[in-house]
């Protein structure tokens, strides 16, 4: 996320992991990508360093007030391609195995930080 001085932030897994368990009726992963998006389209309105922090707590609780992400709501039930997040499709590796499983999953928990094989799973 863009800050007020341009640098980009990015949020450290163990705050990734603290807001999901704090707010779980929230797709952390997805509000984060509306947070940046938000910020891009905001220049104006961007946060500094010490502020960016309450600024996605702050939105997260907002989401989880409003009943939370459509995501995280449903039954978990994913089986077509339009039940899936894009973040499940772009991390989908349930249709690989053995070396290349292992090998994408490492990719994927490094890149993003989770990873998808028929159920959302975070490094």
């Amino acid at each position: 996320m863009l800050l007020n001085t341009k640098e980009d932030w990015q949020p450290e897994e163990s705050d990734v992991i603290a807001w999901q368990r704090a707010y779980p009726a929230i797709n952390v992963h997805q509000e984060l990508a509306a947070m940046e998006s938000w910020l891009d389209a905001n220049p104006t309105r961007r946060k500094t360093a010490k502020g960016i922090k309450r600024f996605v707590n702050s939105w997260l609780a907002r989401a989880q007030d409003k009943g939370g992400s459509p995501q995280a709501r449903s039954s978990g039930k994913t089986d077509s391609i339009r039940a899936k997040t894009i973040d499940m499709q772009l991390t989908d590796i349930s249709w690989l195995d053995g070396e290349d499983y292992e090998m994408m999953k490492q990719y994927y928990i490094k890149k993003r930080g989770f990873f998808y094989d028929g159920g959302l799973i975070n490094g």
